[in-house]
């Protein structure tokens, strides 16, 4: 009898259930099953390693990353023009807390959004390269509640179980121009290296090839400065090697062939497969540390 009565229940709680519009238990058991292969996933909310998205932002540079135990990572912030499509990007995807903002420089495309984030989001710690901590805390105060990180070049931090973020540049003597002295970094998981070059110039990338060569490696590269020409050489991109490559600019592809036409061709030549957030939108990346997959979001 007793039996009997529990699967009475059961039923009734499956019929109650199926009554709520626009429900099924098809519907339910889709949202609550997580997958570790990228290409079983077609939702990053459904995927449980590490999450890349480089934003589509019409100004600036932002590209948020959820790391395989749950944690946020915001890397730049855009421009200040670019502050609601940010805002959009973070409360679409629930986000209330960032445990690590990375400011790679103090240009208004990289740091013009942080005053509005920390506002209304809580920021745990900001990392910011040691070596230009101070230009970056004048758009960037710290306040009591936050951390800050500033970071120098060859040191390693483990971010995740899985993941671990090591600094590439900038080091002693630092250049005249400030875009030559943002933070480079490589995000490794697995076997899988991502490289964020924020805007360094040709120059940056020779003193990289001279010190970091044997680092540089990625499988997917953020191209440097919104896929300017003055930067993204030859000789870089064929160190880097990259299978991927990702160009964060506001910018249509027509408008970059009018200026930017060498990078491209270049970017071909090294056989990437290239991304243009403005024509792609935001490109996000799933990654279990030895494959990954690329969706395209255009809005």
């Amino acid at each position: 009898m007793l039996w009997k009565a529990g699967r009475a229940w059961l039923l009734v709680i499956a019929v109650m259930f199926l009554m709520i519009p626009g429900c099924s238990i098809d519907d339910h058991l889709q949202q609550t099953v997580k997958v570790e292969d990228p290409f079983a996933s077609e939702d990053e909310r459904n995927f449980v390693g590490l999450v890349i998205s480089y934003l589509e932002l019409p100004h600036g540079e932002a590209t948020l990353i959820r790391l395989p135990g749950g944690k946020h990572m915001l890397v730049d912030t855009g421009s200040a023009e670019d502050w609601p499509q940010l805002y959009n990007a973070l409360t679409e995807r629930k986000i209330t807390r960032l445990e690590y903002v990375v400011l790679t420089n103090d240009l208004p495309e990289h740091i013009g959004g942080f005053a509005f984030l920390a506002e209304r989001f809580l920021i745990e710690k900001i990392m910011v390269p040691a070596l230009i901590e101070l230009p970056i805390r004048k758009f960037a105060p710290v306040k009591k509640d936050q951390k800050l990180l500033p970071v120098v070049e060859g040191e390693q931090i483990k971010l995740d179980e899985e993941v671990v973020l090591e600094v590439l540049h900038p080091g002693e003597p630092l250049f005249l121009s400030p875009q030559d002295n943002s933070l480079v970094f490589q995000l490794r998981q697995g076997e899988l290296p991502f490289l964020f070059v924020s805007s360094i110039s040709e120059k940056a990338e020779e003193k990289l090839l001279q010190k970091q060569k044997d680092r540089l490696k990625a499988a997917v590269l953020k191209v440097a400065d919104q896929g300017s020409n003055q930067a993204s050489s030859q000789p870089f991109l064929s160190r880097v090697d990259p299978q991927v490559a990702v160009i964060l600019t506001g910018k249509s592809r027509s408008e970059i062939r009018e200026g930017q036409e060498e990078v491209l061709e270049r970017l071909g030549e090294s056989w990437a497969e290239t991304y243009i957030t403005s024509q792609d939108g935001t490109i996000t990346i799933l990654s279990n540390g030895k494959d990954y997959r690329i969706l395209k979001r255009k809005k």
